[in-house]
């Protein structure tokens, strides 16, 4: 299983219990702004239009007991748990990552008032995936400097993504990681694919996403880190040892919406889905 969160250079870590985040308000452009001025002439200040925003910490937790009698039968249980265990919360991080309604958790991308959804085309085929959907998705996306574009979709993509052309060019290339040095096997119209379990099924909305997680604010507690704890004490008269892990997190897209394009009627966001087919 691939840890998309880790995949992407988007966490962002709060350095108290909630963090204060600012992000741009709904459709507007940012207030910090650049002008030409003639030699002599009084420089105009800008206003930074920015909503400040709190962003509430969450707690993930793995709770699990093991008789002492199998700790002692297998020492290498524990280490086994405690890998389980790390697979188990990132699993949930990036679900509410994507799919979090906001309450008790994340608000995910994909529940965000800020993903724009890219209507499928006109008579299309239900559950297909076509080249003019990869380009109007490309089309929708907000990018900015130093971003991470990429595209997130389910496996039952495949045999779509798979025989797709854009023009006499193929669309998906799978590509030999030991010769490209690339920490991404896939390639989707020049930007790279993750193929997860978090998507969708094919033909339904979230079965393909184009994603900039430099736009979606992670935060964690102050240093960050999953917290762990063992107690032979709790089922002491069970002779159980019980292992906690705690995680806690928060998190939200920093568009409260989409953005107003500068040139064109067209909005964007950091987050462009397909519309169910």
């Amino acid at each position: 299983m691939i840890c998309l969160a880790s995949a992407t250079r988007s966490r962002r870590r709060a350095t108290r219990s909630a963090s204060s985040r600012t992000r741009p308000r709904r459709g507007a452009r940012p207030g910090v702004q650049a002008a030409w001025r003639s030699e002599g002439t009084q420089m105009i200040a800008s206003k930074a239009a920015l909503t400040p925003e709190i962003i509430q910490l969450h707690e993930l937790y793995a709770f699990v007991l093991a008789t002492n009698e199998v700790l002692e039968d297998a020492p290498r249980l524990q280490n086994r748990i405690t890998v389980q265990a790390a697979r188990a919360i990132r699993w949930k991080l990036f679900e509410a990552v994507c799919w979090g309604d906001g309450n008790g958790k994340p608000l995910g991308f994909m529940n965000s008032p800020a993903l724009v959804t890219v209507a499928a085309e006109g008579g299309q085929t239900a559950t297909t995936i076509v080249a003019a959907n990869i380009l109007k998705m490309m089309a929708r996306l907000f990018e900015m400097p130093g971003g991470n574009p990429m595209w997130l979709a389910n496996r039952d993509t495949i045999p779509q993504l798979g025989l797709m052309t854009i023009g006499n060019n193929a669309a998906y290339l799978p590509i030999n990681q030991a010769l490209t040095g690339s920490p991404f096997k896939n390639i989707l119209a020049g930007d790279p694919l993750l193929f997860n379990e978090h998507c969708q099924t094919l033909g339904t909305k979230g079965d393909i996403v184009l994603a900039d997680l430099s736009g979606y604010a992670l935060a964690t507690k102050q240093g960050g880190g999953i917290d762990f704890a063992a107690s032979i004490h709790l089922f002491f008269d069970q002779n159980l040892t019980a292992f906690r892990w705690i995680l806690r997190a928060g998190g939200q897209p920093y568009l409260s919406g989409p953005v107003a394009a500068a040139k064109g009627a067209s909005s964007k966001s950091h987050f462009v889905a397909l519309a169910s087919r």
